[in-house]
């Protein structure tokens, strides 16, 4: 029951003299105008235009106005994407800071470091966002960038790892071609066999992979988070770069001290018989090529011990600015980016989708014409393996210990010697950093 205020009483007053008053009127034949039929219009959104920047990450131009401007603007006809393909440090200095950040996941302590990320969590509370639709361990690993349960992202796309094979170049040595469920034993041998010298022209099985391959197919960071040192001149490293230099002396990969040839090897002169890729990459050099390439593949190789389990996903994330003055817009985008709709989309058309959803995911790449009767389905059986924890100084490492492996082709350092250098070479690269950042 309320109670009796002077400030209830004069209310109550008031408002039996409207009735009062209203019942006047009506004797009058006046009527009240009845706002649910009135000319008047709801509020229409203000325009708002909001930036993204590409973090070490790119799509084409097509890609960007296909999966993300176009359908944004038919969602929200107020909100029109802008995309900025610029460095973000200068942007960073500049004031120029993007409302959206579309990053790989790897690349993420990075963009913390520069303090960009804005806490999701209350918005994905508000708008009651479902993590649950998202695919493990993708949606896993960005819970775990929060410690105290911030969200400092939206899952957007995954890259799947697979390998590629030239079919022609199989029949022509009579080679069975690979098969789902290769372990880097039977790669390893199938490289061998389709690397040999013919009519005056040096065909490859494959090309050599980097240790960083190798390194996170066992979810294995290249520095110690505890001290900020490289974590290279150790056992398991040192088995990784053996098995990248027993790839370089394979007979025939390298020629005249000349590192193997690049990609094009494989979609475009054809003298390379294998290529282990990134499934939307690898389609897009394809597409490039514009070659008769009569290819297929099939899921990537695995360790013997870990059978099913290749490099993680490659992960792709949106991140909302803690800079962005549409923070709220921002969010609305990038949870319309992980919508079905654009997923949907994403899906058919360029990337992994990161939803949960297995009739998505058989539709991938259904509207690529050169991948219309290939084994994609097979390819994506084998599972990603958890991410490694992020590090922001993990590139610089990686960079390093990817370029030592590149020595190889001359064979004039040994894996030892090759470890120890890049080892100190790291390290101080990582105390230069560092130093830059106390400046």
């Amino acid at each position: 029951m309320i109670k009796s205020t002077p400030f209830v009483k004069a209310l109550s007053f008031f408002v039996a003299g409207s009735l009062f008053s209203g019942l006047l009127a009506g004797c009058s034949d006046q009527r009240t105008p009845d706002p649910a039929s009135s000319d008047v219009k709801p509020k229409e959104p203000v325009p708002v235009e909001l930036t993204l920047t590409p973090y070490f990450l790119n799509m084409t131009d097509q890609e960007f106005d296909q999966v993300l401007i176009k359908p944004l603007k038919a969602k929200y006809p107020h909100i029109t994407l802008k995309i900025v393909k610029d460095d973000i440090t200068k942007m960073v200095i500049a004031g120029q800071t993007p409302d959206i950040i579309y990053s790989a996941n790897s690349r993420f302590p990075v963009i913390q470091e520069m303090d960009l990320p804005y806490d999701l969590s209350e918005l994905v509370k508000t708008h009651k966002v479902d993590l649950g639709k998202f695919s493990s361990p993708n949606i896993d690993w960005i819970k775990e960038l929060g410690s105290k349960g911030e969200i400092y992202g939206l899952p957007f796309a995954l890259n799947q790892m697979a390998l590629f094979y030239n079919k022609d170049s199989f029949d022509k040595r009579g080679v069975p071609y690979p098969k789902d469920g290769l372990t880097l034993d039977d790669y390893f041998a199938l490289a061998k066999k389709m690397t040999y010298y013919e009519d005056g022209i040096q065909y490859r099985g494959s090309l050599p992979t980097n240790p960083e391959f190798y390194a996170r197919m066992n979810s294995l960071s290249f520095v110690d988070p505890k001290t900020n040192k490289a974590s290279i001149n150790n056992d398991q490293i040192k088995s990784i770069m053996e098995l990248v230099q027993a790839f370089y002396q394979i007979p025939g990969m390298v020629q005249n001290g000349q590192k193997p040839p690049s990609w094009d090897s494989f979609t475009k002169t054809q003298q390379t018989a294998m290529y282990l890729n990134w499934i939307p990459d690898t389609v897009g050099f394809i597409q490039q090529a514009g070659s008769t390439l009569n290819f297929d593949l099939v899921g990537a190789p695995a360790f013997k011990d870990k059978p099913g389990f290749t490099i993680d996903h490659g992960a792709q994330m949106m991140i909302v600015s803690k800079a962005s003055k549409h923070k709220e817009e921002a969010f609305q985008a990038i949870e319309f980016f992980a919508s079905t709709e654009v997923q949907s989309i994403l899906n058919k058309r360029s990337r992994l989708t990161v939803l949960n959803d297995e009739s998505l995911i058989k539709d991938f790449l259904s509207e690529v014409e050169v991948m219309k009767g290939k084994n994609i389905q097979g390819a994506l059986k084998v599972k990603s393996v958890k991410m490694a924890p992020p590090n922001p100084y993990h590139v610089i490492v990686a960079g390093k210990i990817n370029a030592a492996a590149e020595t190889f082709v001359t064979g004039l350092k040994d894996v030892n010697t090759l470890l120890r250098e890049t080892q100190e070479e790291s390290d101080k690269a990582i105390e230069e950093e560092m130093a830059k950042k106390k400046k």
